[in-house]
């Protein structure tokens, strides 16, 4: 599933969600899609999306939080991983769009695109990591 589709796809249930973007071709994307007040898109901090929805989710409990980051990103700040698994806040959700590239600073590829498995990288800091998460986390506590 391309980026675009899959953040179409899920748009309509962002409208009562705090939602931060990395830098680039993501927030761009979100942007084209259409602005809300509730969306935040993170220039000029890359890597930094993960750490910037874990403070926003530790200091506003009762609001759920997504963060849509990108391989590169994550990559850059692997360190914010060893956070999230320590507070695991339950109202976040962390989605990461591997496209094995730097898109945003040139296309230069990104240790994805060698063989360095996010999944498994995300594993190893006891943090949930699957390709596809259907119903989405928060569909159940609205059920």
């Amino acid at each position: 599933m391309r980026r675009l589709d899959a953040l179409t796809a899920i748009y309509p249930r962002l409208e009562d969600k705090v939602v931060v973007t990395i830098m680039g071709a993501v927030a761009a994307e979100l942007q084209s899609i259409g602005h809300r007040d509730n969306f935040f898109y993170l220039q000029h901090a890359m890597g930094l999306a993960s750490s910037m929805g874990l403070g926003i989710a530790l200091t506003r409990p009762e609001r759920q939080v997504v963060v849509f980051d990108g391989d590169g990103s994550l990559l850059m700040n692997l360190g914010g991983l060893t956070t999230l698994a320590r507070y695991r806040p339950r109202n976040l959700v962390h989605v990461v769009f591997d496209n094995e590239s730097l898109l945003s600073v040139g296309g230069f590829p990104t240790a994805t695109s060698t063989g360095s498995d996010r999944s498994a990288i995300a594993t190893t800091f006891f943090i949930c990591s699957t390709p596809w998460v259907s119903p989405l986390p928060w569909d159940s506590a609205s059920r």
